[in-house]
């Protein structure tokens, strides 16, 4: 699977800035209806819908990652947004860490598999915590992209 299916330099906010989980959320999703890739009408549905699965557990998996994500009836085709802090936000990790990456997807109801494959898949990639380090430094999207398609090679 080809995470670039998915993923464009159009999709990479580089420093975010917001401290609590909710306000990360909704700079990104505010982030994807700038791009176009959600409607402004979606954005209430689809962040009650992500706080809602926040609340069974946290999608920060440790490491300095956060994978929130949900199932939306009303988006088309997956959708991945990838926001970094260089200095850390706050996002309920299980291990108590700050998280400097946050990879927020999003797809169709229907596609509960290919949901759980990309799901999987970034988190594969992203394990790696030296790629962290190396995009919490990254000062362009083109450079998180390269750094991003190295590892994808390298874990396939």
């Amino acid at each position: 699977m080809d995470i670039f299916s998915f993923l464009d330099k159009d999709s990479v906010i580089l420093n975010l800035k917001s401290k609590t989980k909710k306000v990360i959320i909704s700079t990104m999703l505010d982030f994807l209806i700038q791009r176009g890739k959600i409607s402004e009408d979606q954005k209430k549905y689809i962040m009650k819908t992500i706080l809602r699965r926040e609340e069974m557990g946290s999608t920060a998996i440790g490491n300095n990652i956060a994978l929130p994500h949900a199932r939306i009836d009303s988006v088309k085709d997956v959708i991945i947004c990838l926001g970094l802090s260089q200095e850390g936000l706050n996002f309920d990790s299980l291990d108590q860490e700050p998280v400097n990456v946050v990879a927020l997807l999003l797809s169709n109801s229907q596609e509960a598999g290919l949901h759980l494959k990309v799901l999987a898949r970034l988190a594969r990639m992203l394990r790696d915590k030296y790629l962290i380090q190396r995009l919490k430094n990254a000062k362009t999207e083109e450079e998180i992209i390269e750094l991003l398609s190295k590892q994808q090679q390298a874990v396939s």
